[in-house]
Parts: structure tokens; C-alpha cells; sequence
């Protein structure tokens, strides 16, 4: 098949999960174009220059507890790109110079390319995190609800061939009729299914990404790492603070430097992602979250925290971070019992084994011949 394959770049979670779907794709026999914007631009630019990838530009949403901030968004100049209508009009030229027209249109929570489905003409199906949310009747948390999510969703991808959603944990609430979401088990890149975990004690890798909107700032979070100075802290983060306590080496972002870190860390400090989580588990690594602002975080880390994972907090003391120290080996034993969390990282093999199953009906739809 022709395929477009649309990755969000807020942060690089998003793309660490589409490399499998990519390059399960190609080994499949697949054309893929790539539809890509800001942190996701860069990864597949670097980590697969020989395809095909379009830049775009999407909007900037910003949020409430209850939904979307609506001024907030309208005032954000990234959504004055003049470059914005250019860029996609040259997308869907590449599209159609390189495919003529697509078979599907697959979209990691990309709203450009489900804008290419719907010009095109062609099946959109969705793989992300965020589609549970609409799907499933998720209860609100902590004061958040997943109003955020649905309205994003509504939004950008009204209408779908099927909506396909990963998750760490298994979902267990009533589904929404009018959303069905198909479940799949996480997915974990060949990077770090090939990692054995060998933990070293007092070592902690510490990952913000440059998406981060936490409540701390890098200076202070090292403050608070001075206070463990028997604690070695690997720090993968964006710019210079203005002092580095001893006991912390700082490194700049880079996959492989972050999974070996992780591979051999008694814990880890970040933020309440779906990867970084996901990595995490597979590796058994207890996790302190700090969490955004949002539905999504506050789940994620509800989750971890009610399973008995790790620990979770909008910000990080000398307090919390040495309970948390104090709880590794519990953290680390209900990893192995939890029924809640998946004990299978093979989401990406689904997926493909359903796209493949799509090739039939994609065929029959376009009236070509089965092989």
C-alpha cells in the first residue's frame, strides 16, 4: 500500500512509538510518507533521512482542567504561522506527485495528516494514546476530566476507519457507542526490547523533556537533588542551570544515552508520559512522575500510584523524594503482581497485523486484485 504516516512532534514520545510502525511497515513492503512537525521532524529527519518526509505546522492547544483554553489558544503566536497553509499545500502535492493518491492515512494524534485523509479521500486510522479517552467513559481525576481530550479528538478527527488507541494499563471502564476504540497492548521499540535490566543502586536517571510544562524549574530540581548527595543523578534536560550540585551529571537529549541510563537506574524522575512510563515498566524501573497539568499526566500517574509503582506529585522535596527512595524494593515487587498493568509490550506487531488485514479491504475498496 501507499501509505502517509502522521506523527505528533510535542515531545518525542509520539515518535519513539511510530519507529516500529515504520519500519514494520517498509519491512512489509509499504511506501510510506511521513508527516511530521516540530521534535518528530527532527527524529525521522536524523534517524531515517532516506524517507520521504513532509514539515508541517499544527496548532497549539492549550487547556483547562475542564477542556480547552479557548483565548489562551487564540493568543498563542504559534498559531499565526504564516508558513502553515504553504506547508500543507506542499505536503499534499509531494502526496500526490509521489502517490498520485494514498491507500490509508495512518496518525499518531497528527491533525495535518487526518486533514490529508479527508482531501484525499482515503481511510484514516488512528494510533495513539489520547483515543481511550473518547472511546471509554474514563473517570475525571484529581480534579481534571477528559473533556480536554474529546474536544481535541472531536475536533481534528471527527470521522475515522477505525480508532485504534495503546495503553499501559488495561482499560476497564464502559465504552462509548458513538466512539468505538480498539485496545492494544504498549508498544516498545527494537532499542529497548534488546535492553536487560541490570539496576545499579543510588543511580537515578532523570528525563524532562523540552515538551515539559512542570511546575519546577531545572535549578530547583537540582537543589533538590544536592540533598541526596550518596544519589548519583544523570539528567537529561535542555539548557544550562546555573549550578550543578556534585553528585549530578548533566547530558544532553539522546535515545540510546537514555535507555542505557534507564537500563541501569534504580529509578527514575520525569514527567507522567505514556512512554517514558511504558519504557519504564518494561524495564521495572520505579518512577517518581511530575505531572502536567492536564488529564492525561494526572491519569497516568494515578495509575502508577494506585498500582504501587511509584510515586507522583506536581513537585518534587527533599520530602517526597526520599519516601519515595524509601518504597523501591515495594515499588519494584508490585511490578511483578500488578493485573492492571500490561505484561506484553507487542502493540506495534498488533497493529501491523491489523493494517495488513486492511489491506484486503483497501484493495477491494480501490477495485484492485488481491495478491
Amino acid at each position: 500500500m501507499k501509505i502517509v504516516l502522521g506523527v505528533c512532534g510535542f515531545g518525542f514520545g509520539h515518535s519513539t512509538r511510530q519507529r516500529p510502525i515504520l519500519e514494520g511497515l517498509m519491512a512489509r513492503g509499504h511506501e510510506v510518507i511521513l508527516i511530521t512537525n516540530d521534535q518528530s521532524t527532527q527524529f525521522f529527519s536524523q534517524n531515517y533521512p532516506d524517507v520521504r518526509n513532509a514539515q508541517v505546522y499544527v496548532p497549539a492547544m492549550h487547556t483547562t482542567p475542564n477542556g480547552l483554553d479557548f483565548a489562551a489558544t487564540a493568543n498563542d503566536p504559534r498559531n499565526a504561522q504564516p508558513e502553515a497553509n504553504r506547508a500543507f499545500y506542499n505536503a499534499c502535492a509531494l502526496i500526490e506527485r509521489e502517490f498520485c493518491k494514498p491507500d490509508l492515512v495512518i496518525s499518531d494524534y497528527d491533525m495535518v495528516s487526518a486533514q490529508i485523509a479527508y482531501l484525499f479521500g482515503v481511510p484514516l486510522v488512528t494510533l495513539d494514546q489520547q483515543s481511550k479517552f473518547l472511546g471509554y467513559n474514563f473517570p475525571d481525576v484529581s480534579g481534571y476530566n477528559p473533556n480536554e481530550h474529546r474536544m481535541r479528538l472531536g475536533y481534528f478527527f471527527p470521522k475515522v476507519h477505525t480508532r485504534i488507541a495503546t495503553s499501559f494499563f488495561k482499560v476497564n471502564y464502559a465504552p462509548i457507542d458513538a466512539y468505538p476504540v480498539m485496545i492494544i497492548p504498549p508498544i516498545i521499540g527494537a532499542d529497548v526490547q534488546a535492553l536487560t535490566p541490570a539496576p545499579v543502586d543510588k543511580q537515578v536517571t532523570v528525563y524532562i523533556s523540552a515538551a515539559s510544562s512542570i511546575q519546577q524549574s531545572m535549578d530547583e530540581l537540582l537543589a533538590v537533588f544536592s540533598h541526596f548527595p550518596d544519589t548519583t543523578f544523570t539528567c537529561f534536560v535542555e539548557g544550562s542551570p546555573a549550578q550543578t550540585p556534585a553528585n549530578v551529571t548533566l547530558k544532553r537529549s539522546s535515545r540510546a544515552g537514555f535507555i542505557e541510563s534507564l537500563r541501569q537506574s534504580s529509578a527514575v524522575i520525569g514527567t507522567a508520559g505514556h512512554n517514558l512510563i511504558t519504557e519504564a515498566l518494561y524495564l521495572h524501573v520505579p518512577m517518581f512522575l511530575l505531572t502536567f497539568d492536564h488529564y492525561e499526566q494526572q491519569l497516568n500517574a494515578s495509575v502508577i500510584t494506585s498500582e504501587g509503582l511509584g510515586a507522583a506529585d506536581s513537585t518534587l522535596t527533599e520530602a517526597n523524594l526520599g519516601a519515595f527512595f524509601s518504597q523501591l524494593d515495594t515499588y519494584r515487587l508490585n511490578r511483578h503482581v500488578s493485573e492492571v498493568i500490561y505484561s506484553r509490550f507487542d502493540g506495534d506487531m498488533v497493529f501491523l497485523e491489523l493494517i495488513e488485514a486492511m489491506t484486503f479491504l483497501t484493495q477491494s475498496h480501490n477495485g484492485s486484485k488481491t495478491p
